[in-house]
């Protein structure tokens, strides 16, 4: 065989290595993305959670000592993350910031009470969990009313459970999908051999000695491919992060090994699988549909 013709064989078979990788990395690429999903679930219910802020109302005059003397108090129960205490002048501020200049001049007196912000914990963001905040927070005598949000906490709650069920059915149908993508790339780069496959058998070769060399080459496939699903996946992180640097309060470093491990996990084990299978598919050919 001539120099130029092992080099046309050579690309060829370059050509489609690559064309499995990329069609492998491009279904691991979605699992990767569901899969970090899923993972910073929780963080991201957390994240929210957190983000609803108990709302504490002060009574009329009361003095800035014993709001920040309240303040200090409640910072010590074990279901605050943090406080902010809101002055009289800094609610007027956020008045006139919302409905203009000119709003609180009809009034004589200010209508503003001083206030403090709470941050719950997102453990305790749940409808039962606040009637004990709410009975903790409004035991002072300084206190006019608490605004635990509770009506948004529960609907919140029943949004996040809708949204788990939705992802959940969303993870298994692209599972089942990539399963069946990634048996057709293998089927079709092994379909090619399939007389090499046949002569082994007249040889006497086993279904397994055939296989060995199939199964390792698509192997070493699916961890490419799931390598670079994964840098992919680390590049779009890097790029989000660039324009919203507070995303690591919600996507933490256990999702993202999870979401490694979940990508190459599933690029090996149905290479592995998918090749076997086609494999025995192709010894069990009869000699119309082998040369078919």
């Amino acid at each position: 065989m001539s120099r130029k013709q092992n080099k046309i064989i050579r690309r060829r078979l370059a050509g489609s290595y690559l064309s499995s990788v990329i069609s492998i990395s491009l279904v691991l690429l979605l699992i990767g993305a569901a899969s970090f999903v899923v993972f910073n679930a929780s963080s991201v219910s957390s994240y929210f959670r957190e983000h609803i802020h108990v709302t504490v109302i002060l009574k009329k005059d009361t003095p800035a000592r014993q709001a920040v003397a309240y303040q200090r108090k409640i910072e010590a129960e074990p279901f605050v993350k943090s406080t902010r205490y809101v002055s009289v002048q800094e609610g007027e501020q956020d008045l006139r910031e919302m409905l203009g200049e000119d709003f609180l001049e009809v009034f004589e007196t200010s209508p503003v009470p001083s206030s403090v912000e709470v941050t719950v914990y997102a453990r305790y963001m749940n409808p039962d969990s606040l009637l004990v905040v709410h009975r903790r927070l409004s035991d002072s005598p300084i206190v006019d009313e608490v605004d635990t949000r509770g009506a948004l906490v529960e609907q919140m709650s029943g949004g996040i459970r809708q949204a788990g069920l939705a992802l959940l059915l969303v993870v298994a149908l692209m599972m089942v999908i990539s399963a069946a993508l990634i048996a057709n790339t293998v089927r079709l780069g092994l379909y090619s051999n399939r007389i090499t496959i046949h002569t082994m058998q007249l040889v006497g070769a086993d279904r397994r000695f055939i296989a060995r060399p199939y199964v390792r080459r698509s192997v070493a496939q699916g961890l490419v491919a799931a390598l670079i699903a994964l840098a992919l996946i680390a590049l779009a992180v890097f790029l989000v992060w660039k324009s919203h640097p507070d995303i690591y309060e919600i996507f933490t470093v256990p999702a993202f090994v999870g979401t490694a491990v979940t990508v190459i996990a599933t690029g090996v084990i149905l290479c592995w699988l998918c090749t076997n299978a086609v494999v025995a598919r192709i010894t069990r050919l009869d000699n119309d549909e082998l040369y078919g």
